[in-house]
C-alpha cells in the first residue's frame, strides 16, 4: 500500500494541501491531529477530517497521546 505519514507540529493541513491530487494515489494516511490548539493556528482534527474526506478518506481510529493530540489513521473508503 502507498501511505503518507505526517508529523509536522501543526502544519499537517498545509502538507495535505501541498500534496494535492497526489492523495488519489495514497491508500492510508497517518497524521498527527489536535483537539486543542497545541501550536498557534494549528488545524483541529475536524479540519483534517474534512480535507481528506474530499479525497475519499475516512478516519478509522485515533491513538490519543494526551488530552490534546494524537495520531489518526485514515483509510480510503
Amino acid at each position: 500500500h502507498n501511505f503518507l505519514n505526517i508529523d509536522v507540529q501543526g502544519y499537517e493541513l498545509e502538507v495535505l494541501k501541498g500534496v494535492g491530487d497526489k492523495l488519489n494515489q495514497i491508500q492510508l494516511i497517518i497524521a498527527e491531529v489536535n483537539r486543542d490548539e497545541m501550536y498557534e493556528g494549528c488545524p483541529m482534527i475536524e479540519d483534517i477530517d474534512s480535507h481528506v474526506a474530499g479525497f475519499g478518506f475516512e478516519r478509522l481510529t485515533v491513538h490519543w497521546q494526551s488530552q490534546s493530540w494524537g495520531d489518526a489513521l485514515y483509510v480510503r473508503n
